[in-house]
């Protein structure tokens, strides 16, 4: 089996000839690897075709003319993948261990060549620490409640796996611009039908460090309002997310009952709101976490149009009850009990 390993790439050309050089590393010897770069401003170009003159494995390099965006530029890297699979990495992600590709592919075999997927990871800032967004190395299953349950594994795109024809079936621009098409595919092509699995082996090194040890810090993080004379609205992209998602399991079903948008409402506001509310607050931001409460009022979501009145009334009493909650639940305890709670409340919802 051919299998490409697929980077997304845009300037900081450091980390990602490091993570380059770590591939070749891989004791499995059918491997290609894609770099689709995104009209990078620094010397990607040069750096690359001097690499590929004696890298390890076919290195396959394309350049956008123009910086088309996120989206486009992860799509297109998965588009560039000859392998029957493919596994898609940031440029500041890498495989973990020698020997995860042909562990990968021997998992793929034994279950009949699955057609999309997920694993866990480790971030180099805190090594040995797997952060386990798989709980198991199985096939999860397809359809709608499978894909809501595992939504979130799509959120970070280092790791994910896909079978490329039938991703090459699915792949759409329907929601480039809004950082979360991979979301969007993934949800819809489990609703259609492909089955998804997760490994709970941690196949990828998150945020790698640069040579002199530094690392990009999260500017997601630095970015919170600290002080509540910096105090804003904040909806931390979660209505992108639920029209997202919505638009995913109409297009797999064919239906647009209210009870779908209801489903991924609910399950947003209970289960990711609350999360960040108590994130927000361990951050040291309170304001933040009010703006987020603020911004977040069910009515001011597009896809709050989509649920009917009784469903409202559910939606708006779940949003109180988890905001005071969230407020409420001290950030330490949180730390605690957040892996055991998250799993409680996902089998809920």
């Amino acid at each position: 089996m051919k299998f490409s390993i697929c980077y997304l790439q845009y300037n900081r050309i450091d980390l990602l000839l490091k993570s380059l050089d770590n591939i070749q590393k891989q004791t499995y010897d059918n491997i290609e690897v894609v770099v689709s770069d995104d009209c990078s401003e620094d010397d990607t170009v040069e750096k690359i075709k001097e690499l590929q003159k004696s890298y390890k494995f076919p290195l396959i390099f394309s350049r956008n003319e123009k910086n088309m965006g996120y989206d486009y530029n992860y799509r297109k890297c998965l588009e560039l993948g000859s392998g029957e699979y493919c596994l898609a990495l940031g440029n500041d992600d890498t495989i973990y261990e020698p020997d995860c590709i042909a562990y990968l592919v021997d998992f793929l075999k034994q279950q009949d060549y699955p057609e999309i997927g997920y694993c866990n990871f480790v971030e180099e800032n805190n090594p040995g620490v797997v952060v386990k967004r798989a709980k198991a190395t199985k096939v999860l299953g397809t359809g709608v409640g499978v894909a809501l349950n595992y939504y979130n594994a799509f959120s970070f795109v280092g790791g994910l796996i896909y079978k490329k024809e039938t991703f090459d079936k699915y792949n759409t621009d329907k929601h480039d611009g809004t950082v979360y098409s991979q979301m969007y595919l993934g949800v819809l092509m489990v609703t259609s039908g492909c089955r998804l699995f997760s490994i709970e082996r941690p196949l990828v090194l998150k945020d790698i460090h640069f040579d002199d040890g530094s690392f990009r810090w999260s500017f997601y993080r630095d970015g919170l309002p600290k002080k509540w004379k910096e105090y804003k609205e904040m909806q931390g992209g979660l209505p992108s997310v639920a029209k997202v998602l919505i638009n995913a399991v109409e297009d797999g079903t064919g239906s647009n009952k209210s009870s779908i948008a209801f489903r991924i409402l609910k399950r947003i506001y209970s289960v990711t709101f609350p999360f960040w509310i108590i994130q927000y607050k361990k951050y040291g931001s309170i304001a933040a976490a009010v703006g987020l409460i603020s911004g977040l009022y069910p009515p001011k979501l597009e896809s709050y149009l989509k649920i009917n009145s009784i469903q409202k009334i559910r939606l708006n009493m779940i949003y109180f009850f988890v905001s005071i909650a969230g407020l409420a639940f001290p950030s330490f305890l949180f730390e605690k009990v957040k892996n055991r709670l998250y799993m409680w409340v996902r089998r809920k919802i």
